[in-house]
């Protein structure tokens, strides 16, 4: 059975969205679609820890993200520019330009032997962001559970 979703939830499901949105040009300082190839980046490691049988917390995760071993997992399964794009729906000279940004601030780390994986500075910029998200996601699923 489906709930009802009044207009209270969708307000608060769009402002989350904004919240969200903010929160990326507030605490990470770059655009949106470059988050968006962050967050693939993040995803594909997520994946490739889950395939090779690891269950990380939060703290565990962000560990992980720092490790030799992190850079080999992600090179056992590289991740290219064309596979970002063809995920994003984005062209591969804005995937190409924006990684190079983000490789710059040390977000992401690229190399065309190696792949895309996470950069340096990925856990001490991300970590606060998902703390704020994850405090406006278990928020608004509270709301989810009220209706």
């Amino acid at each position: 059975m489906i709930k009802s979703i009044n207009n209270k939830l969708i307000y608060s499901t769009i402002s989350h969205h904004i919240n969200h949105f903010l929160n990326v040009k507030k605490l990470v300082k770059h655009d949106y679609e470059s988050h968006m190839i962050l967050l693939t980046v993040y995803s594909h490691f997520l994946f490739q820890t889950m395939s090779k049988g690891k269950t990380l917390d939060w703290t565990e995760t962000f560990a992980e993200t720092e490790t030799e071993e992190n850079k080999q997992l992600m090179q056992d399964r590289k991740l290219t520019i064309f596979a970002v794009s063809e995920n994003l729906l984005m062209s591969q000279e804005t995937v190409r330009r924006k990684l190079e940004k983000l490789c710059n601030r040390r977000l992401l780390y690229y190399s065309k032997s190696e792949g895309l994986s996470l950069g340096k500075k990925f856990k001490e910029t991300i970590e606060p962001l998902g703390k704020a998200d994850g405090k406006d996601i278990f928020a608004l699923l509270e709301k989810f559970k009220e209706a």
